[in-house]
């Protein structure tokens, strides 16, 4: 019996296809065509949990992507997804929810015995993770453990050292992960498997930690205004969401443009919320090299790349007629970049409502210079900008990452074309489409003060802007940021108490006490008091009327937030 081609071996190593038209999951029918192999691995794919404090609404996609590849492979697939699993925001002690969690795993391990075990998830999942594998590891430490998503790929060689794992996967993960399952299952070597870092035993010594490098990353589907069809990353599977509970949990609670209401007070569904769902149309982002110091945008990849606007209405279709949907979220870091794709993507959903009358409302990401020109360009070629033209197919939300309104910090933090002038004509211009701008901001930049905080207020109220959030800005690995707040030593305050060189039990530290950039501030990079700068964010929040006001600190405690609004009442008169 011939051996079935692996995923891998439809690429090269710099992501170039060798071959075409191959099958791949793409919906529940396309299951049909794949079958576990009797020499397959089985696989225990865990979803460790996140932002406990909120119902669970978004289904863990790169893992859905790298089950989709092992199935296809022949790999005997089983999902732990204690995200899902907690069905509510966490209210118990954080003991007795650590047990409750390590007792599922147990549970899971006994019933299924793996032979790969496979993690991801962010850095400030660092804590949950490294309890979840240590859990692993013990009960079972002759299974190889992978991890995977943004937090292998900021600091892969750390994370190995660090963390009871065998396999870093870096980037952008399907090809990579498909071969490491076909080296294990045949007890092959991971020598010269690019985009892993791993244990690696020399013979001579101790385990060893190596890096084979980064693979290439595979082409666009889509790539100057014309569409391709089975290429590039149209050729991947879509991700593998019937081990998901997307009917039980997930398209319950709601995400994106259906949580603006309750997003910061546990994002609850409420009676007739409509079913939603998440998904990508894109990797990576444009701006990731030459913009936006604080930002780990290159996790799947430096270079941008967008599916064919067809690809992504045929999963949007599927979705919708699957699981009854009203809504689809695009979880992009930055979709709406180019306006040529963007108008033959509303198109593709013109065509659809017409042929079958094919309706959804989705939301997105944007920029606010990117609006804003294409804007100015519409209106010198005579047709509807990007946001009308969107409104009309059911787009209902843009999240812009607006950061600052102050010159000084936007210079600062390199947010690079972004303007004053353009925020305010794209931000009314999305106002009068929308309704509303789903905007999010940044206090505690380097050159930070009293004067730029009050520039963005200033800058809101002309605008007429009642902002998402008010995060802190925090360092986050593999970024400007990062190595700019070790070398003032705020990863080393942020754990001590005082400025100081960080080396890596410090820095391991940071990572477990690591939240949300709302709950705390860690890496202040400018000159004031972190006091100052937590009164500076209340005080914004309570002017603007942000989002977030429930939940500032995201802790919820109450404590502090009552300390918070007393502080923020006594602001100097800005």
């Amino acid at each position: 019996m011939t051996e079935i081609k692996r995923f891998f071996e439809r690429y090269d190593s710099t992501g170039n296809e060798l071959s075409y038209n191959e099958p791949r999951i793409t919906g529940d029918d396309s299951l049909s065509l794949f079958h576990p192999r009797d020499k397959g691995l089985k696989i225990v794919i865990i979803n460790p949990p996140i932002r406990e404090w909120s119902y669970p609404n978004i289904m863990p996609l790169g893992q859905g992507y790298v089950a989709s590849v092992a199935m296809m492979d022949g790999h005997k697939v089983y999902v732990l997804d204690l995200n899902a699993l907690r069905q509510k925001p966490i209210e118990s002690s954080p003991i007795k929810f650590s047990k409750w969690v390590s007792g599922e795993i147990i549970k899971c391990l006994e019933n299924h015995v793996p032979d790969v075990i496979c993690i991801g998830g962010i850095i400030t999942q660092y804590k949950r993770i490294k309890e979840i594998t240590t859990l692993c590891k013990k009960s079972l430490p002759n299974v190889p453990i992978i991890l995977g998503g943004g937090i292998a790929s900021c600091m892969p060689e750390f994370m190995v050292q660090r963390l009871p794992i065998d396999v870093a996967v870096q980037k952008e993960g399907e090809i990579t992960f498909s071969e490491v399952l076909t080296r294990i299952e045949k007890d092959l070597s991971l020598e010269g498997c690019k985009g892993i870092v791993y244990r690696y035993n020399n013979g001579k010594t101790d385990w060893e930690v190596k890096n084979n490098g980064l693979r290439g990353s595979v082409a666009a589907g889509w790539k100057k205004g014309l569409s391709k069809n089975g290429d590039g990353l149209n050729s991947f599977p879509w991700p593998l969401r019937s081990k998901w509970p997307i009917d039980e949990v997930y398209k319950n609670n709601p995400v994106g443009h259906l949580n603006w209401a309750s997003k910061w007070n546990q994002g609850a569904p409420g009676e007739g919320t409509p079913y939603s769902i998440s998904m990508l149309a894109s990797r990576g982002c444009p701006y990731a090299v030459s913009s936006c110091d604080y930002c780990y945008a290159s996790y799947l990849g430096v270079a941008y790349r967008l599916r064919s606007p067809k690809e992504v209405v045929d999963e949007m279709a599927y979705l919708k007629r699957r699981y009854d949907l009203k809504y689809v979220h695009f979880l992009d870091d930055l979709m709406m970049t180019d306006y040529r794709w963007a108008l033959e993507f509303f198109d593709e959903i013109k065509k659809r409502n017409k042929r079958d009358g094919f309706e959804i409302e989705f939301g997105c990401t944007s920029r606010t210079n990117i609006i804003a020109d294409d804007i100015k360009r519409a209106k010198n070629e005579g047709r509807q900008n990007i946001l009308e033209a969107g409104y009309e197919v059911g787009w209902r939300q843009v999240g812009y990452g607006v950061e600052s309104a102050s010159p000084t910090i936007l210079k600062l933090i390199d947010k690079s074309g972004q303007t004053v002038e353009k925020m305010e004509t794209a931000i009314l211009e999305t106002q009068r489409v929308m309704g509303y701008a789903d905007c999010s901001f940044m206090i505690a930049s380097p050159g930070e003060s009293e004067k730029t905080v009050k520039e963005t207020v200033d800058f809101c109220k002309k605008v007429g802007l009642a902002p998402e959030v008010f995060f802190f800005t925090t360092a986050y690995p593999a970024t400007p940021f990062w190595d700019l707040a070790l070398e003032k030593g705020l990863i080393g305050k942020a754990v001590t108490g005082k400025n100081c060189e960080a080396d890596d039990d410090i820095i391991e530290q940071f990572f477990i006490k690591l939240g949300e950039q709302g709950d705390e501030v860690r890496t202040n990079f400018s000159d004031l008091s972190d006091e100052k700068i937590i009164d500076l964010s209340w005080w914004a929040v309570q002017e603007l009327g942000a989002q977030n006001t429930l939940r500032h600190p995201h802790t919820g405690d109450i404590q502090n937030v009552q300390k918070s609004k007393a502080r923020g009442a006594t602001v100097t008169d800005l």
